[in-house]
């Protein structure tokens, strides 16, 4: 008996199967990344832009014995190709050793200056200084010590283009960031208000998560009426994918809050290999931004407790920028009502 059409094409596909897609390297020829750690190793990076002439590395000591390293980034002169470019900084934050950024033209005098960088968190990081190019011939990275704290950078030249938007709305951002990192979250010093949901801010500040009594952080705000959902949002910084921070409302366990990762050829994944476990964890030395949706009914009217925390045995962290958002009702309100309990 004949076999159905149907049932002699899926054994022909699975016969053929369909030919896999070409793998092709993506070009990036106006960026670079600069590994400062194989430079120390290897010599001077080849491999550049043509807006790049080199990089080079100065350790100085001070009368006092304070040592400083500066990592020189040398320019060529191009006119009218970019006006601005794009240095994104990896580095561990250590206190007292957090980097400065500065343009310099050719006969020395300073251009721009930017830094210190970082907060002094401990914590591995990355932050992101957009220069012009106008007059600057070379770009210091100066920091106190032997260097050895800065992992290397990000180098991208920048151009502008027409985008549209909402005339009610603010862009989220100035700058679309080459691996898709999420915009910084920008907290209003009010309450807003807009088809019924509520947006408050939380916390501006940074706190530092770690192992033992400083492992996690509590909000408390009150509201006049339990509303029908809420949605935490913040920035994180060294987020764990195997290890997601952990929130509790009320005393009510939520779960593992949700980050927005980058594309993984963003060099802010940091590999981690631990003694006794398999395979290799990352980490991202960056902010990014992380959610978790709250039910109305962990809410209450009065005093409420909001709290993150890390979970065992996970590296530190850093939390900023916390805000709270309340969906209640209002005359559009759009929902199903189900026909029975299931």
């Amino acid at each position: 008996m004949p076999l159905p059409a149907l049932i002699v094409a899926c054994l022909l596909a699975l016969l053929h199967p369909l030919a896999a897609q070409e793998l092709r390297e993506e070009t990036t020829p106006f960026s670079v990344w600069l590994d400062f750690r194989q430079l120390a190793v290897q010599g001077p990076q080849t491999s550049l832009p043509i807006w790049m002439e080199g990089i080079d590395t100065e350790t100085r000591t001070g009368a006092n014995g304070a040592v400083t390293t500066i990592f020189r980034l040398r320019l060529r002169p191009l006119a009218d190709f970019d006006q601005e470019r794009q240095l994104r900084l990896f580095f561990e934050d250590h206190p007292g050793a957090t980097p400065s950024i500065t343009g310099r033209s050719v006969s020395g005098k300073e251009r721009f200056q930017r830094g210190p960088l970082g907060q002094g968190l401990g914590l591995p990081t990355s932050e992101t200084v957009t220069f012009p190019t106008a007059d600057v011939a070379v770009v210091e990275i100066s920091v106190a010590g032997d260097g050895r704290h800065l992992r290397g950078a990000f180098l991208a030249s920048l151009t502008t283009q027409q985008m549209r938007r909402l005339l009610d709305f603010a862009p989220p951002s100035e700058r679309i960031e080459a691996f898709e990192q999420s915009a910084p979250l920008q907290l209003s010093p009010n309450d807003l208000m807009l088809f019924g949901r509520v947006k408050a801010t939380l916390d501006t500040g940074t706190v530092k998560l770690s192992s033992g009594e400083a492992a996690s952080v509590i909000y408390e705000f009150e509201l006049k009426a339990a509303p029908l959902l809420a949605l935490v949002t913040f920035e994180i910084l060294n987020a764990d994918g195997d290890a997601p921070l952990e929130v509790l409302v009320n005393d009510r366990p939520l779960g593992q809050v949700g980050v927005a990762w980058p594309d993984l050829a963003d060099p802010g994944y940091l590999g981690l290999v631990r003694p006794l476990e398999n395979g290799m964890r990352f980490r991202y030395t960056g902010w990014l931004r992380a959610q978790k949706t709250i039910p109305g009914s962990a809410l209450r009217a009065g005093l409420n407790r909001l709290i993150v925390q890390l979970p065992a045995n996970a590296a530190a962290a850093a939390v900023r920028a916390v805000e709270l958002q309340l969906k209640h009702r209002w005359q559009n309100l759009d929902y199903t009502l189900a026909p029975h309990t299931p």
